[in-house]
């Protein structure tokens, strides 16, 4: 159970960082409509690793390896890259 969770933890964590960089290439290519579409992509990908991030949480009761923690860590951060790509995004929208 717990090394499913990990696995879909990774995949989501690094859904949700390529979804919001491609939101940030597109932002500065003036593709206003498809940066939206890639942030919403990215925005449900966060909220599905913030469950598994719970989910790990209570499964493992804390008792993570360094680089198990390492991961569970990098699903905290993932509010501010979508945060770099809704700035990118309106950033491109006053443009």
């Amino acid at each position: 159970m717990k090394k499913d969770l990990l696995e879909r933890l990774e995949t989501e964590v690094k859904a949700c960082k390529r979804y919001a960089e491609n939101s940030i290439k597109k932002s500065k290519e003036g593709k206003i409509g498809a940066a939206i579409n890639l942030l919403d992509i990215a925005g449900t990908a966060k909220k599905c690793a913030d469950q598994l991030h719970e989910e790990l949480w209570k499964e493992s009761q804390g008792n993570l390896n360094e680089e198990e923690f390492q991961l569970f860590a990098e699903s905290e951060t993932l509010e501010r890259e979508l945060k770099k790509s809704y700035k990118e995004l309106n950033t491109a929208r006053q443009r």
